[in-house]
């Protein structure tokens, strides 16, 4: 009676921490829903340096081969958007049709992989969790137990 107690309170515990495990990193790769918070320009600015691995010049340079601008005016324009944020219009254009594009690339390059492992993590605990409790049903509590529920063989209900 007791023992079965105990094995039913361990597999209680490991259905709560699987549960738990799974909202969790369900409610982490919720997208964010709120449209009273606009993203920034600089924000993609940002994204798309840390997806990419290029400076920011970089991504100036790259974005002003669409419109042909000269390299003096991206100089004057990166050096106008250092001291006061000021966005071009070719690299506001260049954001806002690679906009959907940087929102996949960097949701699937940042927190993903983290969750993955995590997830990864607690299935394993909950796995070793598990067989412990297999373990120690089987093999230690019958030689802790006194000797007249030792003695009892039977599997299933009464």
């Amino acid at each position: 009676m007791m023992f079965d107690q105990i094995i039913d309170a361990i597999g209680a515990v490991c259905a709560v921490l699987l549960v738990w495990c799974l909202v969790r990193g369900y409610l982490r790769n919720l997208k964010p829903t709120n449209r009273a918070d606009p993203i920034s320009i600089e924000d993609y600015l940002q994204k798309i340096t840390h997806i990419t691995g290029f400076s920011t010049y970089e991504i100036f340079r790259r974005s002003a081969e669409d419109w042909h601008v000269s390299a003096d005016r991206i100089d004057r324009d990166f050096k106008t958007y250092l001291s006061n944020l000021t966005v071009p219009y070719y690299v506001k254009d260049f954001v806002r049709r690679g906009q959907k594009h940087i929102d996949e690339l960097y949701l699937g390059k940042g927190r993903y992989l983290a969750d993955k492992r995590l997830l990864v993590f607690y299935a394993a605990l909950l796995l070793l969790f598990w067989g412990g409790a297999v373990f120690l049903s089987l093999y230690v509590f019958p030689h802790i137990l006194p000797g007249d529920i030792r003695n009892i063989r039977v599997v299933g209900p009464p």
